[in-house]
């Protein structure tokens, strides 16, 4: 079973969004005005992720998901 994390991103510009398929984030969810994303991603490149993003121009914010995503089952 694969692990996930999920993830919430603040954005300045929503041209992030494709920007974030090249990291293999699966959004979930766009809100357009208030700015921001949520998704998930595996576990162990969480932090690979969150260190490539947070200094880029369109990103405001990285925000670790405080939902428990084991008790969530996705299929494959």
């Amino acid at each position: 079973m694969i692990r996930r994390k999920g993830i919430i991103i603040y954005f300045r510009n929503k041209k992030i969004v494709n920007k974030l398929k090249e990291f293999n984030v699966n959004v979930t969810y766009v809100n357009d005005n208030l700015k921001y994303l949520t998704g998930y991603i595996d576990e162990e490149r969480y932090d690979d992720l969150y260190n490539n993003l947070k200094n880029h121009r369109l990103v405001k914010k990285i925000e670790a998901s405080k939902q428990e995503m084991e008790s969530l089952s996705f299929s494959i």
